[in-house]
């Protein structure tokens, strides 16, 4: 049903102070050294300007000197890693995936690699660093200690890398990332993701539904995030991150189940939940389309309603006993999903 106006405000006033910030959460640049990117950071922000980004993390490989070049800024450039990893201990067919760590700057990155010695990190602006095997425990104490520094974890392109019939084998802690979109909304990777994140939901895993481009070239508007945040910080974009109060997708989606917001866990008994659509990046804001919300539970499709990007939709509904609710943003003129808002799952 239509929200009221009583549940909007209340919406309202749970994300009080915080703005729309659209941006990629997952590529690379030509920073020198082990970097593998084609473009350099000055590149970088000159496009980001044209396409409309607010931010970008740039997760070069083996170093952390992009985090110390001149043109990195903060609110801009979100830094960390993305290493490559071999499981010793584990019936995947092939055992081998990539991490991303998304750190504010170098220090935690640094702290991080320096804490496991596995990496060989050898320190400083200029050092490098191997991709270690891990055992699927310590592969789980790293995420840990990336938690515990601020960071935040995400498995990305999971079914581009790691071959397994069993979900599970893609799953080392909730409330970690798990990359969803992946170079596009329409790719053929994003359509093999999908269904293992919904496997992962139906398994009880409380994981959280991420995008990333990672062209490796010039920056791109196609598989973009969502973060609502109260400043053009880092460690503002990863407060919400860190919680599961971020889209996968170009499109701003808030919601909340009483004072429970976006990727969290409440009760639901005797609940309220507000959602609502709006601040469509112009990569995909069409006034001539029509756009579709699906507020949708363990059991399925809860509601279904058309609206235009021209205005904010809400939504709200008195909760029931099921496992979580999650909403998803479709294109109806494309037929094509463009964002998925995070769960917030039933505590009972």
């Amino acid at each position: 049903m239509h929200a009221t106006d009583k549940d909007i405000a209340h919406l309202e006033a749970l994300y009080e102070g915080r703005r729309a910030f659209h941006g990629e959460l997952h590529d690379h640049a030509a920073s020198g050294g082990t970097s593998d990117g084609k473009r350099p950071l000055s590149h970088w922000l000159g496009a980001m300007e044209a396409l409309g980004l607010d931010f970008a993390a740039i997760l070069d490989h083996k170093q952390v000197r992009h985090m110390y070049l001149p043109e990195w800024k903060d609110g801009t450039f979100i830094g960390g890693t993305e290493p490559g990893a071999g499981l010793s201990d584990t019936d995947c067919e092939v055992p081998k995936l990539h991490y991303n760590m998304l750190f504010p700057g170098p220090k935690a990155t640094e702290e991080l690699l320096h804490h496991f010695p596995e990496y060989q990190f050898e320190g400083g602006p200029e050092g490098h660093f191997i991709y270690p095997k891990f055992t699927r425990e310590r592969f789980g104490e790293l995420i840990d200690k990336v938690k515990s520094l601020g960071g935040f974890f995400v498995h990305p392109h999971p079914k581009q890398v790691m071959v397994s019939d069993n979900p599970l084998d893609y799953w080392f802690r909730d409330e970690t990332g798990i990359e969803v979109i992946y170079v596009s909304a329409d790719s053929k990777y994003t359509e093999a993701n999908y269904p293992l994140y919904l496997d992962l939901l139906a398994a009880g895993k409380r994981v959280w539904c991420c995008a990333g481009g990672d062209e490796h070239l010039c920056a791109s508007d196609k598989a973009l995030t969502t973060i609502y945040a109260e400043e053009k910080k880092n460690v503002s974009y990863l407060s919400h991150l860190r919680v599961g109060d971020f889209v996968c997708g170009p499109v701003g989606i808030r919601m909340c189940v009483n004072d429970t917001r976006m990727g969290g866990k409440c009760s639901f008994e005797g609940g309220r939940l507000v959602v609502s659509a709006s601040d469509f990046h112009k990569s995909v804001k069409n006034p001539e389309h029509t756009f579709r919300l699906d507020l949708i539970s363990d059991k399925g499709v809860v509601e279904s309603h058309e609206f235009s990007c021209e205005q904010p939709f809400s939504i709200a509904i008195d909760t029931e006993d099921v496992a979580f609710y999650r909403t998803e943003i479709f294109d109806v003129n494309k037929n094509l999903r463009i964002a998925l808002g995070n769960p917030i799952w039933n505590e009972k």
